[in-house]
């Protein structure tokens, strides 16, 4: 497979490319020629399908600009590079022959391979010698002697002056595989709440790393499937559940480069209606082909994971909102301490003696304002000491007083509601009722120590206490 060389440096030159050097011992030499890039240098080189060109350019300078002088350029011999390591202390072998080729300037190779004869004009400033590169037989001889460092060199010489410090020039070839990536790749998150627009468009690209592309070709996305994300969280102790084709909107898994351009974009459109409330989404799509064979996927930027949940509205609940099923007397500064934002303040059930219902414990009711069909509690425990921490609550609603309590859910009973300290938020599961309603009651049904803290056994002394008592919700 023949290979494209993009070069490391501008084949173009103009007039005035060699003004630097032209001056360049005016009283010695009248007329002198060197390596316009000459020394050594590193040649990124890309692995594309194509031979490709690269450039040497060698000027005339001197007192005598219009002085007319020869010039050859001979690759390097064996016993050149040898001197040359011992030298500069250097460990180089040189690139074979069979690996480039001198060609004219339609690409033909020349018919003498040793040397390149170059005679400058009295009009002539420079010459530019043309080397085609076999970038897949460099990459080959690399991949089968790592330990080794190839480079391509060759040496002027004239019949005329050459400027004796860049006489020579030396390529030391990186060859990289043309790669295709996504700009934005990894995890991306984003919230939504109820007020959110039904539609958010998210934009990505895929990106090739050349500064120019002379090719037609496409690449293809891929939506992964929920065995893909189950590895995914895994391997990422994630819980994310695979967005449904329902909530999203890819209008091209096909992407078509042209000549000229290294990016294209691509547009997702997520419609956030049908999301339930805290869940955490993911929807992971996938750059996996490309249909230039020699262009490969960076595999550490072909993934991009839009990860996204909606959150529900903070409803403000006020003092004449809330009332709750006892109140330690002087302990706690009651049903108002709930919902004041103070932490240090609490509400405390009674503890003397145990009156706690037998189906709800103890517990807070909320008399909401405006109906909800779907609910989230936070609370915050007491910042004094963690003495009655909820360890078991269950969330109930109704939509009028005369109504029977509705459990929403299962009971919740969590290893964080256990483990939770002093002044320590937690947050519930969403909790949705079939019907939307005006009345909550959140029920604590066991309260920290967890084996003897049942607050609906009539025999136990035990109580509750909470800090602060937050609601989010949505219709």
């Amino acid at each position: 497979m023949i290979k494209y060389l993009v070069p490391a440096v501008l084949a173009l030159l103009a007039a005035t490319a060699c003004e630097d050097h032209r001056s360049d011992y005016m009283e010695e030499f009248q007329t002198m020629v060197y390596f316009r890039n000459g020394g050594e240098q590193e040649l990124s080189l890309f692995r594309t399908g194509e031979e490709g060109l690269y450039q040497i350019p060698v000027c005339k300078s001197g007192r005598n600009l219009s002085g007319e002088i020869s010039a050859v350029i001979i690759p390097f011999d064996d016993a050149q590079i040898s001197m040359y390591n011992i030298t500069y202390e250097t460990k180089y072998k040189l690139v074979p022959p069979t690996c480039y080729q001198f060609v004219d300037q339609d690409g033909a190779a020349l018919p003498v391979q040793t040397s390149v004869e170059m005679d400058f004009g009295a009009s002539d400033a420079y010459k530019v010698v043309s080397l085609s590169v076999n970038t897949n037989k460099v990459s080959a001889l690399q991949e089968a002697d790592p330990d080794s460092e190839y480079v391509l060199a060759f040496q002027l010489f004239s019949g005329g002056k050459v400027s004796s410090d860049i006489n020579f020039i030396l390529l030391r070839p990186s060859i990289e595989v043309p790669l295709l990536s996504l700009l934005t790749s990894g995890e991306e998150p984003h919230k939504y709440t109820p007020a959110s627009q039904e539609k958010e468009t998210y934009k990505n690209t895929v990106s090739l790393n050349m500064e120019e592309n002379r090719w037609n070709f496409s690449c293809t996305l891929e939506v992964k499937d929920a065995e893909w994300l189950q590895r995914y969280n895994l391997s990422k102790g994630t819980q994310y559940e695979l967005l449904p084709a329902s909530m999203y909107e890819l209008p091209a898994t096909l992407l078509n480069f042209t000549e000229g351009n290294t990016e294209v974009n691509f547009d997702i459109t997520v419609i956030r209606n049908d999301m339930e409330m805290l869940k955490e989404y993911a929807l992971p799509v996938e750059l996996v082909s490309c249909s230039k064979t020699e262009f490969k996927i960076d595999d550490k930027k072909n993934v991009y994971v839009l990860v996204l949940r909606l959150d529900p509205d903070q409803i403000t609940i006020t003092e004449d909102m809330v009332s709750v099923s006892s109140q330690a007397p002087g302990d706690g500064g009651g049903a108002p301490a709930l919902v004041d934002g103070d932490v240090l303040t609490y509400w405390h059930s009674v503890y003397s003696r145990h009156n706690g219902d037998p189906i709800y414990g103890e517990y807070v009711d909320i008399a909401l304002k405006t109906p909800l069909k779907s609910v989230v509690f936070s609370y915050c425990t007491r910042s004094q000491n963690s003495n009655g921490v909820p360890v078991c609550v269950a969330i109930w609603a109704r939509n009028e007083q005369s109504e029977d309590w509705v459990q929403l859910g299962d009971e919740i009973e969590t290893d964080e509601m256990f483990n939770a300290g002093t002044a320590q938020w937690v947050t519930l599961p969403v909790r949705t009722a079939a019907q939307s309603f005006r009345y909550i009651r959140f029920s604590v049904l066991k309260a920290n120590p967890r084996e003897s803290g049942d607050l609906r056994d009539q025999s136990t002394t035990h109580f509750t206490s909470l800090s602060e008592l937050q609601l989010y919700g949505t219709n």
